[in-house]
């Protein structure tokens, strides 16, 4: 009976190089906790540190250290688990052909005339409708 060739690859490698769907999910609502907790110990309202024994607790500013480095290890968790959704997208603005100066100007010039020209239809629509609408509170309607 001839042996089979080992597979080269460990099987724990195999198991921790899989993506699992929920890792990002699970490791983004970790880092947000862990950021909101580090906030709430920096403030020190809502979560106070009473057990002082401890080197690194024994003084305020050491709690505030302590604070900022568990609020560093949440953003860097949210960093983790958001950066692959971003990649792709990095790669394909790559990709994308902008439109030249000029074209940007006038898109943006457009918007903004556009948004003035609203703004000044509510402001006349105001002054149009609020001394109606004073006259009908007036007679309790």
């Amino acid at each position: 009976m001839a042996k089979e060739p080992m597979d080269k690859k460990s099987k724990v490698l195999q198991v921790l190089k899989k993506e699992y769907p929920f890792e990002s999910l699970l490791l983004g609502l970790l880092g947000s906790l862990v950021l909101v907790l580090g906030i709430y110990i920096f403030e020190g309202r809502h979560v106070t540190i009473r057990w002082t024994d401890l080197w690194i607790f024994a003084t305020s500013i050491r709690i505030n250290i302590f604070a900022i480095i568990v609020m560093l290890i949440g953003v860097a968790a949210l960093f983790v688990a958001l950066a692959p959704f971003f990649f792709p997208g990095l790669k394909e603005m790559r990709r994308v052909s902008w439109p030249k100066k000029k074209t940007m100007y006038e898109h943006t010039g457009r918007v903004f005339g556009f948004v003035i020209f609203l703004g000044l239809m509510f402001m006349i629509y105001d002054l149009v409708l609020r001394p109606i609408f004073e006259i009908l509170y007036d007679m309790g309607v």
